[in-house]
């Protein structure tokens, strides 16, 4: 065989066995993916009326005896029937056995508040991690949660942050009569909203606050969070349109803060 030819063989067989260990630890993060999650498709149901296309929907696992948020994902563009996959890769502590699911729509932001041609899905029973094709379907409209997430919170100094809102002077041409302010609380591992408050309407210096009773689904909170507060023109807080600002807090707030100065100090760009 000449030199070429090894050569060429060489390389060739080092390229396919690269290949096949690439598959196989695909394979291998594909299986434990599967493990770790509960997968189907949602439906709609004869009394979901008014899905478009644009809506958000939130799909979240409960733990089956104390009813916390262990585990949520929003699946936006939404129009059933959807495909879903949910689990560890959207939780922020190991998963392990069975969770109850709930499938719900947004339209204005804001999970916690039902609108107009928002549907909800029933409260599912325990799933078991791994199960796969769930068929699950909103069915009604959203007026209010399953009974069994309503424990009743109020908010007091020890479980909300609480503060002032103002603005940066040369931001203060941008907003307009009809903004609306969204303030939300971000899991600091996940990067992902934990609570969400909207007002219906802004006139800086104005007051604040947000804590247990914002929390989605009706999670415990605990600890600290990073803080974010824009402004909203197109009833979209996660589509920023020109004209929309935003602050972001520099490092995480405890809740029981209170007097917080948080200002508003950049375009909101998305």
């Amino acid at each position: 065989m000449s030199k070429n030819k090894l050569i060429f063989l060489t390389a060739f067989v080092g390229f396919v066995g690269l290949t096949v260990y690439a598959l196989w630890k695909e394979v291998s993060r594909g299986t434990a993916q599967l493990q770790y999650s509960i997968s189907g498709v949602i439906l709609s149901g004869p009394g979901a009326r008014g899905i478009v296309k644009t809506d958000n929907a939130h799909v979240l696992l409960f733990d089956p005896e104390t009813f916390e948020l262990v585990a949520s994902k929003i699946l936006n563009p939404f129009l059933p029937p959807s495909t879903f996959s949910i689990g560890q890769d959207d939780a922020s502590q190991p998963l392990s056995g069975s969770y109850r699911l709930l499938v719900l729509t947004d339209k204005n932001g804001d999970p916690n508040l039902p609108t107009a041609g928002e549907v909800i899905g029933p409260l599912s029973q325990p799933l078991p991690l791994g199960t796969e094709g769930v068929k699950y379907s909103v069915d009604r409209p959203f007026q209010v949660f399953p009974s069994e997430l309503l424990a009743v919170e109020t908010d007091s100094p020890d479980t909300s942050i609480r503060g002032t809102i103002t603005v940066a002077p040369e931001l203060q041409s941008k907003l307009g009569l009809e903004d609306r302010l969204v303030i939300m609380l971000f899991d600091p591992q996940q990067g992902r909203p934990v609570a969400i408050k909207m007002l219906p309407s802004f006139r800086p210096p104005q007051n604040f606050s947000i804590g247990q009773t914002n929390a989605m689904g009706g999670q415990q909170l605990s600890g600290k969070y990073s803080l974010r507060i824009l402004t909203d023109k197109n009833s979209q807080p996660f589509q920023s349109v020109p004209g929309e600002i935003i602050g972001r807090s520099q490092g995480l707030i405890s809740l029981g803060t209170g007097d917080l100065e948080f200002e508003l100090d950049q375009p909101y760009i998305r």
